[in-house]
């Protein structure tokens, strides 16, 4: 019995430490992320943080975020009288699709950046600092899991911004979805965060 509680308690600890940095960055960005957007500030750029792309199909989560951009884009140019660049961040093939999308929205060519070299997130904040070493206004759009780890990263490659949730302008029937199935989703989602967490601040994820 004393074996047993040791052994939970140790497990108990582990977890508390895989946490931890997820949990301090989370507190520590809490500020930076902006829930509405009627609270955007204006900009120069909205950032959209592309996902794997597969026949040219694109998936709910990147759905999400590319219809986040556009709503950012247009609520800009209505309440700020300017035109915001949206830069559509991933891989080359990733990108082609991404910029089709905007293209289908009557979104202008000369609005929309492409980074066609991010493989991961840290490239697309290496690649923004690399084109604007001198830094501008941006706003990052991805769902909001990934948002604390994305505002770590780029501030320590000198880019800071604020950041848009992606999921709250989801408008899918949630109640399609089954309890455990979101309770599954959203636990490998932040274990998956935590330890890519960890290897951020350990430099080996960078």
């Amino acid at each position: 019995m004393i074996k047993s509680k040791k052994i939970t308690l140790i497990i108990a600890i582990l977890i508390v430490i895989y946490l931890l940095p997820l949990q301090i960055i989370t507190l520590t960005t809490k500020s930076k992320i902006i829930p509405t957007i009627n609270q955007l500030p204006e900009s120069d750029a909205i950032i959209i943080f592309g996902t794997v792309v597969r026949e040219n199909k694109i998936s709910p989560l990147l759905k999400q975020r590319l219809e986040a951009g556009e709503k950012i884009y247009h609520s800009s140019r209505e309440r700020f009288q300017t035109v915001p660049h949206i830069v559509v961040s991933n891989t080359e093939s990733t990108t082609k699709v991404m910029a089709e999308y905007y293209h289908n929205k009557n979104i202008p060519s000369d609005s929309i950046e492409l980074d066609v070299q991010a493989e991961k997130t840290p490239d697309t904040c290496r690649y923004e600092k690399q084109q604007y070493p001198n830094g501008r206004k941006v706003i990052f759009v991805s769902q909001g899991f990934h948002l604390p780890r994305l505002l770590y990263q780029c501030k320590k490659l000198g880019v800071e911004g604020i950041a848009f949730p992606a999921e709250k302008l989801d408008n899918t029937n949630k109640s399609d979805y089954s309890l455990f199935t979101k309770i599954t989703v959203r636990t490998e989602r932040y274990f998956r965060e935590a330890g890519l967490t960890w290897l951020a601040v350990l430099n080996i994820y960078k």
